[in-house]
């Protein structure tokens, strides 16, 4: 009796000792992400910003911006087809068409086979020397040629109007960013220009949200959160409960109006999400809560990917002092999310972007970290693969999203870095 005991005690603890082998091994076995090599590009020269939009057909649509020699950028596209580039295509071009690196404008795609461009000009003219308005222009015939210019928002005002992000509709596009909004007294000036006019109370810059069907007219919009941080990109996606944006806001005392703002007050500026559903956008509410207390604007925001109720965001913060780029999962449209991941090496900068790979439970995740880009496989239980490095990248250029096609394989589009000046990088990886 005894005897049988042992054994089957022996056999009990065999067996979870082969269990916990295998966890462990689990955790141990992620996909090695390495670079394949580097894809051709249509544009030789300085160049940078560049955004990458999927196509049907498996076409490519890059775009980016050009320093002008008279001064000014030029925002251009190509496609690609299979391996070869289109000629390049001009959007539009100018002395005041504004540029930040970590903003990013782009070409997005609307029913139909019609493509929709957005960009930003610079509006000084109330002596706001970080003004802007946001353009936008329809193409029904892949770029070659643009209707006239409009504006997804109908206020005259001089402000900021930046920090695009897009979401593909039924009708046509969901497009939300950045805007001072003097009809919400969402009215912001930074500290150069407070000083100038003697104001001392700058006000909130808030996340404004526009429907624009297939002729790039609006059909509804919306303030999502009239207090944000003032100068962090925003991110969409689609899930199966509708679309979500997440963008860095800030935690003001309870009952501060946007007008009682004032941008150089210490608050905490966490990573937030909220979803669009029946037409009406969630509450927002936290990602993570890393309670980072910061008194400026860290020009950093997320970046998320999802497919089915299936989500991650990556975003960096530096809480307590120590910079982090971190990526959370969701299996619930962003209801929830698991513990965060971190992902740099221990010195990560942000500038983060992110695409879910297929079966919704990992993504590859980019960033720069010492004047570097790097990508990494991250699994929702913690697998990740060791680091991969694209290149050496500008400080402070964000990296457009990924474009995977459900292989294992995944072309990053980004800024890298060449004799001093940004040029448009494309990289081909697998895992």
């Amino acid at each position: 009796m005894d005897v049988a005991v042992n054994r089957a005690a022996r056999r009990a603890r065999l067996a979870a000792l082969v269990g916990a082998l295998a966890v462990l091994g689990g955790c141990s076995e992620a996909p090695r992400l390495i670079v394949v090599r580097a894809a051709s590009v249509p544009i030789t020269g300085a160049s940078l910003v560049p955004q990458a939009t999927p196509l049907a057909g498996g076409r490519l649509l890059l775009s980016w911006q050009r320093p002008l020699e008279s001064g000014g950028y030029a925002f251009e596209m190509a496609i690609r087809r299979g391996n070869e580039w289109s000629a390049v295509r001009s959007i539009a071009g100018g002395a005041n068409l504004s540029m930040f690196s970590a903003d990013l404008p782009a070409v997005a795609a609307l029913p139909e086979g019609k493509l929709l461009a957005y960009w930003e000009l610079k509006n000084t003219r109330d002596g706001d020397p970080y003004a802007t308005e946001i353009q936008t222009a329809i193409s029904t015939d892949e770029g070659r040629t643009w209707g006239t210019p409009l504006k997804p928002y109908g206020e005259a005002y001089a402000g900021q109007h930046s920090f695009l992000s897009w979401f593909p509709s039924r009708d046509g596009i969901g497009l939300l960013w950045l805007d001072a909004d003097e009809r919400s007294r969402m009215r912001h000036r930074h500290a150069a220009a407070a000083s100038q006019n003697g104001s001392d109370n700058m006000g909130s810059i808030g996340l404004r949200y526009a429907a624009l069907d297939n002729q790039g007219q609006i059909a509804h919009e919306a303030v999502v959160d009239p207090i944000t941080c003032e100068c962090c990109p925003t991110s969409a996606a689609v899930t199966a409960r509708g679309p979500v944006v997440v963008y860095r806001s800030r935690l003001e005392p309870p009952g501060t109006t946007p007008a009682e703002v004032r941008a150089d007050r210490p608050t905490v500026r966490d990573i937030f999400i909220t979803r669009l559903e029946q037409g009406r956008w969630t509450r927002p509410h936290t990602v993570h809560a890393d309670n980072w207390v910061i008194n400026a604007c860290p020009d950093n925001g997320p970046s998320v990917d999802a497919a089915g109720n299936d989500l991650a965001v990556a975003w960096w913060t530096r809480a307590n002092d120590v910079p982090k780029v971190q990526v959370a999962f969701s299996s619930d449209a962003g209801e929830t999310f698991g513990e965060p991941i971190r992902v740099d090496s221990g010195k990560g900068e942000g500038q983060v972007t992110l695409a879910l790979l297929p079966g919704g439970k990992a993504a590859v995740v980019g960033w720069q970290e010492e004047g570097r880009t790097w990508a990494r496989y991250v699994g929702s239980t913690g697998v990740m693969s060791k680091p991969a490095e694209l290149g050496p990248s500008p400080h402070h250029n964000r990296m457009p999203r990924w474009i995977t096609d459900g292989s294992r394989s995944a072309t990053a589009v980004w800024t890298r870095k060449q004799n001093d000046l940004p040029y448009v990088g494309i990289s081909l990886l697998s895992w």
